[in-house]
């Protein structure tokens, strides 16, 4: 499988970094391994207009004839909007089924560090599959890592949680009021996808930490005091946040973080839903989002 990735990649324009990710390239719990899964891409570029330009007249079949209209007409906010990032979907090829994200490798950056958007560094805190890795972009992905670890610890309810909790906590993160939970995914979607890639995510993840304390079960001790002494640390928009807002116990601090990430990820969806729709065509985009939908009534 991971040998037909790289063959799609190097079909195409030459990126900076590319990654593999979602229930395609690793396996989710609660769903029949044997079906056909579409394969999850992200490309890092240097210039996301001129990459695509370039693609268009490589594999022309990467997009509907709207896509190719806006790729060849949108300036770069429109391109950009707000996550940054451009989608196409449902590409056949060699019996596989893609979609590829594509982003500039700047703006990844700023967004890893800063959560300006959380679509990428939500995207970023999951299991990925590094086709071709950058050494620069690899330190910021881990960066992005340890600051989602350790606010997921201070959201955890209680002061004892296992790694699993402490996961699914963090892979909620993006999914916190994000829309398309509400009619177009698998209602235990993060409980399958951190049941299914469990030590994937044990590889990624280091739970050394001053402020997680292990027992001899196996379970940890979070000290809420020394994560709220980091604060300062965090990404600069949830600092931000969380100083615009007042709050007088740790109960009142979590609704703020919550709040951050329920704002930003309802925004961010619906942004990117109607994007989608310009970069990917009504067609292609409705064909996807039937094939999501389809996803919540399975097991």
């Amino acid at each position: 499988m991971h040998e037909n990735i790289k063959e799609f990649v190097e079909n195409r324009p030459e990126v900076i970094a590319a990654y593999g990710y979602g229930s395609g390239v690793f396996k989710q719990s609660g769903y029949n391994q044997n079906e056909q899964k579409q394969i999850d891409l992200i490309f890092v570029v240097d210039d996301l207009k001129k990459w695509h330009l370039a693609n268009i007249e490589k594999n022309p079949n990467d997009y509907s004839y709207i896509g190719k209209y806006f790729f060849n007409n949108a300036n770069e906010e429109q391109l950009k909007r707000v996550t940054g990032v451009t989608y196409q979907s449902d590409i056949s090829e060699n019996g596989n089924l893609y979609k590829f994200g594509t982003i500039e490798e700047n703006d990844l950056i700023k967004y890893l560090t800063t959560w300006q958007s959380f679509y990428m560094p939500g995207r970023f805190q999951k299991t990925t599959y590094p086709i071709i890795e950058n050494s620069i972009i690899s330190s910021f992905i881990r960066r992005n890592r340890c600051a989602a670890l350790m606010v997921a610890s201070f959201l955890q309810d209680g002061t004892i949680a296992s790694k699993k909790d402490l996961l699914k906590t963090l892979v909620g993160l993006s999914y916190l009021g994000d829309t398309r939970m509400a009619f177009a995914e698998n209602p235990r979607k993060i409980e399958n996808i951190v049941d299914g890639s469990y030590d994937e995510y044990l590889k990624i993840y280091d739970f050394k930490k001053p402020y997680l304390q292990e027992e001899l079960d196996g379970n940890y001790i979070i000290n809420k005091e020394i994560i709220k002494s980091y604060i300062y640390s965090w990404p600069v928009y949830l600092k931000e946040y969380i100083k615009m807002n007042s709050y007088s116990n740790d109960e009142e601090l979590k609704n703020i973080i919550r709040d951050y990430f329920i704002n930003i990820n309802k925004s961010e969806s619906i942004h990117q839903t109607i994007k989608g729709l310009k970069t990917n065509g009504v067609v292609r985009s409705s064909v996807y989002a039937a094939r999501k939908i389809s996803k919540r009534f399975k097991k």
